[in-house]
């Protein structure tokens, strides 16, 4: 298969795209159909679309044949973003963010430490070998920022816990943001990763703009694509990387992260 990237940021390409990989479907009488309709065309309900049902899972074929990979970024706070380049992108391992947990609170009760962990309870296997990402960036550090300025969610959420449990009131959150630096990845996640009630979502959203743009009826909805891998992702995936200057921090005033680190040894 040829490499071709579907990149979210870019609606101007893969709008154009689709004449190439489903004209056959999205064709004049279609277009002329919703130009007459003008139906409002949300992505969570096809309806909109003549015969639907036999529609949408053809388009969703063509667009995994089409593209081979989608582009997509991974926020994270690394104290070594050389290991991605080396090793890829591994899956969520809760024995590895526990032992990690550990050696950055050793100064707390190891009861204590246990007590945060096992009032996890099963999110430890639930999340097991999964990596999220967000198909645009820029909406990833305004909505989840959390992951470049705190690192693992998983990591986050124990010293919240251990939070609750102090006496004297210290928040143990706040020392992620001492250790690593602000990162996002660039990765071009390979289409067959992809699980296809994912890769039904972007097609749907393919769909829903498209529609609005054919109609003249858009929907002021700011779509972006989730990806959730279940599996590692290869070194050679990742494309690039930066670190954001500012970050839309929920969990701290004035509500802006403010990074003093935007290069490394490994910026190009």
């Amino acid at each position: 298969m040829k490499h071709r990237t579907l990149d979210w940021r870019n609606r101007r390409s893969w709008l154009g795209s689709l004449r190439f990989y489903a004209g056959d479907l999205l064709d004049p009488a279609m277009r002329r159909h919703l130009e007459r309709k003008r139906p409002k065309c949300w992505s969570d309900d096809l309806s909109w679309l003549p015969d639907h049902e036999e529609l949408v899972p053809a388009f969703c074929d063509k667009l995994a044949s089409y593209y081979s990979h989608a582009k997509a970024f991974h926020g994270c706070r690394p104290e070594n973003i050389r290991s991605y380049y080396e090793h890829g992108l591994q899956g969520h391992q809760a024995d590895r963010i526990q032992a990690r947990f550990r050696e950055l609170f050793s100064d707390v009760a190891p009861d204590q430490l246990q007590k945060a962990i096992d009032e996890l309870g099963n999110r430890s296997t639930s999340e097991k070998g999964k990596i999220w990402l967000t198909g645009d960036d820029r909406k990833m550090l305004d909505d989840f920022g959390h992951y470049s300025i705190n690192g693992s969610e998983y990591l986050l959420s124990l010293a919240a816990r251990l939070t609750r449990f102090d006496r004297y009131g210290e928040d143990y959150r706040w020392r992620l943001r001492e250790i690593g630096v602000p990162t996002v990845l660039e990765v071009d996640i390979p289409f067959a990763l992809i699980r296809p009630g994912q890769q039904a979502e972007v097609a749907n959203m393919i769909l829903s703009v498209w529609g609005q743009n054919v109609t003249g009826k858009h929907l002021g909805m700011d779509l972006s694509p989730c990806y959730v891998i279940h599996g590692d992702i290869p070194a050679d995936c990742i494309k690039d990387h930066y670190h954001p200057e500012r970050i839309r921090d929920v969990h701290r005033e004035p509500g802006m992260y403010v990074s003093t680190v935007t290069q490394c040894e490994m910026c190009a």
